[in-house]
């Protein structure tokens, strides 16, 4: 909600100058609805793979043989306030750098793209390239764990109080709004098994991770979808999902709303 629908609110804003109450009623069913049939969803995946056990690593990735032992589980720490404040200077080191990037490029480029696109980007190229200490990433975790927990809801309430027309909301409720929302999350499972299956990943773990965790309600949507599909080892691929994907979504609705609008 918060790294979905604000945002891309936010780009119909720019671009067509429509109020952001209008457009987050509109979004609001689609994260709820989507969310709730890619959890359904998930559960069935898990049926298909105990009925074809062809088709899924039973929680594994990917297809790699006898030698699947590829993934190193790592210890648990304990976390000091010391890392809380590390991880919050660092998320908002991203977050102001995300900022610099979206206001650079517009001034430069005439490029408007939203700066929290910019900021899970420059947080992906880091991982990519391995250059955060571990000791920082751990603290960006356990800081990114106690959000999650503790401020969703207030994020959700203000939302829901704020922005979100109740009236609206009904009135997009339509058997159509509903079928739509329901080939996303079929195109998502299909589509992302196919091409799993190209690259060898296992259909099943393919189509929940790529194709389910990026249509479902972010991190708290991972957490239900993975429940449901009895897969929790695959949470790290399923922020990949959630979280690069989701800022790839945000570029797509800058560079398509003002041609489809």
């Amino acid at each position: 909600m918060g790294a979905g629908a604000v945002p891309i609110s936010e780009v119909f804003l720019s671009a067509l100058d429509i109020p952001t109450e209008q457009i987050l009623s509109r979004l609001v069913p689609a994260v709820a609805l989507g969310n709730a049939m890619a959890i359904v969803a998930g559960g069935l995946l898990d049926r298909l793979g105990k009925k074809r056990p062809e088709l899924t690593g039973n929680g594994k990735i990917m297809d790699v043989g006898e030698d699947d032992d590829y993934l190193d589980e790592e210890e648990e720490v304990a976390l000091t306030l010391k890392d809380y404040g590390t991880g919050i200077v660092i998320a908002t080191s991203f977050f102001i750098f995300g900022r610099i990037l979206a206001h650079g490029f517009v001034e430069l480029f005439g490029i408007d793209l939203h700066s929290y696109a910019w900021m899970i980007v420059s947080v992906a190229v880091v991982k990519a390239l391995n250059i955060m200490p571990k000791e920082y990433e751990r603290a960006c975790y356990g800081w990114y764990k106690f959000v999650m927990s503790n401020w969703t809801p207030a994020l959700l309430m203000g939302i829901g109080i704020a922005y979100t027309d109740l009236g609206q909301v009904i009135e997009a409720l339509s058997l159509t709004y509903i079928v739509l929302c329901a080939l996303v999350v079929l195109g998502a499972i299909v589509g992302s098994a196919v091409v799993g299956k190209l690259v060898g990943f296992y259909p099943i773990e393919a189509a929940i991770t790529g194709g389910l965790c990026m249509a479902n309600m972010g991190g708290t949507g991972d957490v239900a979808v993975l429940t449901a599909a009895k897969r929790m080892e695959l949470m790290p691929f399923a922020q990949i999902s959630s979280r690069p994907g989701g800022a790839f979504i945000i570029f797509l609705a800058t560079v398509l709303i003002p041609i489809f609008f």
